[in-house]
């Protein structure tokens, strides 16, 4: 599980580790650093001190004329002090004069030392205080100058009279500083933990506390509770946002009982629509019937009277009237009652060639072309060959009613890489106005003078049990296309 995933309370408790250990850590080095500056310098100023009154004190010897005692006040100094480690009295020429250890007295320094003594005095640097890592003592090595008490052992012109090297034990400073360090890293460490416990307390009461209840609270809205509520005293960005959450919730509620009341005026209406339905199928089933008897009378009766008879065009009018309800009543009724869905494999072209055999048929004197072009014989797709010979002959009809006088028809059949057969019929005609468009699918809706309006959506609800899609594409005074895609799986792909 990557950080992503982690809550957001693992989150908060690693990031507040992570920034207070480093500002512990921080912190510890800052205290460190500090203290060990501090006591590196009251060490520098000790052992100055130190050298300072070392120098005195020979001093005072040699001015009493007391200076064979040197060697033994040296060692007196070192053994009294406890701190100081050595102390020696150099001459001008890096030579050992006085040493509390006497076998160093009359030795040379080395030769590195040796250079740093002369530049000293080259640079009449009066002290120089080094730490010596080797042996863990800090160094004073301060230049004694010719005074005119020393004129008397000597000589006046020199500026200075040798050097006084003296080395003080830094273990006690060391212990101190180890001491300080620890108890800084404990401060450091109590410091970091209170820290911690305190932002986390405050996370939990102002944070994951009040997010917890909203992601509760959002729970049971998402399990269809919209009675849910959340209280809240705070004014903060939490509080606003407990408010936010209420007034979604209630908005919710509200808009859920529009779609329930509308839900249900549909459900009513379509009970309503549903049991006239099925009144007017029963009705159109009895009236065709009736009518299909009166017209076989008025064919008789007509086929009886003589062609100069006035009454002929009488009878002819009434056939035709007969015949368009007759139409109406059969167009109803395939919408309503839809005979079963026989689907097998066929090829496209069969039926698509009887839909447009019949559609010249009904030309009347238009001068129309119908242009077909075929898929190859050898496909074949899943389908209800006389359903869609319906549709295919509809559409073809409505092209024929488009074109007033004189125009084009083309039917183009065409398969995709998947299999699917495409089916786009296309006229010249007068074409579909904008607003109509959104509409011609729609039961009953029609542009046509006389038309039952049933007929484009009995067409695309064959092409839909197919598994397929119809649309259309249209411009006033240029011409419609539909186009019908029927995939390649059938109607068992639906």
């Amino acid at each position: 599980m990557g950080i992503r995933d982690w809550t957001l309370r693992t989150k908060v408790i690693l990031h507040v580790v992570v920034l207070g250990v480093t500002a512990a850590v921080i912190l510890t080095i800052l205290y460190v650093s500090t203290q060990r500056r501090l006591l590196t310098t009251l060490a520098d100023q000790k052992a100055e001190l130190v050298g300072t009154l070392v120098m005195d004190s020979i001093f005072t010897l040699k001015k009493c004329g007391r200076v064979e005692e040197s060697q033994a006040k040296v060692h007196e100094l070192v053994e009294a002090s406890g701190v100081i480690r050595r102390i020696r009295i150099l001459t001008t020429d890096a030579r050992i004069f006085v040493s509390n250890d006497p076998l160093e007295n009359g030795s040379l320094l080395s030769p590195e030392e040796r250079t740093n003594v002369r530049t000293m005095i080259q640079r009449h640097t009066p002290r120089q205080i080094s730490h010596v890592r080797e042996d863990g003592t800090i160094r004073a090595l301060m230049l004694v100058e010719n005074r005119p008490e020393c004129y008397s052992c000597h000589a006046a012109s020199g500026a200075y009279n040798g050097f006084l090297d003296v080395r003080l034990d830094t273990a006690e400073s060391a212990a101190i500083l180890r001491a300080s360090q620890w108890k800084g890293v404990a401060v450091a460490l109590v410091a970091l933990a209170v820290l911690t416990v305190i932002i986390l307390r405050l996370f939990e009461r102002l944070i994951n506390r009040p997010i917890t209840r909203l992601r509760q609270g959002m729970a049971r809205v998402q399990d269809g509770d919209l009675l849910a509520r959340l209280h809240s005293s705070k004014r903060d960005e939490i509080g606003r946002l407990t408010e936010s959450f209420n007034v979604m919730v209630e908005r919710l509620r509200a808009a859920n009982r529009k779609i329930e009341d509308l839900y249900q005026e549909r459900i009513d209406r379509a009970e309503h629509l549903a049991a006239f339905g099925e009144l007017a199928a029963g009705l159109a089933h009895e009236v065709r019937n009736p009518l299909s008897g009166i017209k076989g009378a008025l064919e008789i009766i007509n086929r009886a009277t003589p062609a100069d008879d006035p009454r002929k065009d009488i009878f002819d009018e009434i056939l035709r009237q007969t015949d368009k309800i007759i139409s109406v009543i059969q167009d109803f009724l395939s919408y309503a009652r839809p005979r079963p869905f026989q689907a097998r494999l066929v090829s496209p072209n069969l039926f698509v060639e009887n839909a447009v055999r019949l559609a010249e048929t009904q030309v009347r004197g238009k001068e129309i072309f119908f242009d077909i072009s075929y898929v190859p014989e050898n496909f074949r797709i899943s389908l209800d060959a006389d359903k869609m010979q319906e549709v295919v002959l509809n559409l073809l009809l409505n092209a024929v009613a488009a074109i007033e006088t004189k125009g084009r028809i083309s039917v183009t059949l065409r398969t995709d890489p998947g299999g699917a057969l495409e089916i786009a019929v296309a006229d010249d005609g007068a074409g579909i106005k904008e607003s109509h468009l959104g509409q011609i699918f729609a039961p009953f809706f029609s542009t046509k003078k006389g038309g039952t309006g049933l007929g484009l959506s009995i067409c695309r609800k064959t092409v839909e049990t197919h598994g397929g899609t119809m649309s259309v594409e249209s411009a006033e005074g240029r011409g419609t296309t539909f186009t019908i895609r029927i995939p390649a799986s059938g109607p068992e792909g639906r």
